[in-house]
């Protein structure tokens, strides 16, 4: 297993990159997809890792619980730490169904 020590830093203005295309790292030359798959495959890792069986706080089903823990909105302080619950699939996919709409609801209620 490769570790990486690199604070990567992405540049984000031409000739570099750009906003929607940042450039590669300017530590180690990771891409950014790159670094945003590792990213995405150390959450799933994580989720399906800490899973459980057990009995779902939500629904009182007996079932293997999965890790949902709401990520970080901007509007949240940097150092708040989102709580974690543990879940059976059927509501975790409403957990999340349910987060990305409240999301979406307030970054378009703040664009109006």
């Amino acid at each position: 297993m490769k570790h990486s020590l690199c604070k990567h830093r992405f540049p984000c203005q031409p000739p570099h990159g750009s906003i929607l295309r940042p450039g590669d790292c300017t530590g180690c030359g990771i891409t950014y997809r790159d670094h945003q798959a590792e990213l995405r495959r150390q959450e799933e890792a994580l989720i399906v890792g800490s899973s459980r069986d057990g009995q779902c706080p939500n629904c009182g089903h007996t079932r293997r619980l999965f890790r949902f823990q709401p990520p970080a909105q901007p509007w949240h302080s940097p150092h708040e730490e989102m709580p974690v619950s543990f879940l059976c699939m059927g509501c975790y996919n409403t957990a999340v169904d349910t987060h990305d709409a409240m999301v979406t609801q307030a970054f378009e209620g703040a664009a109006a």
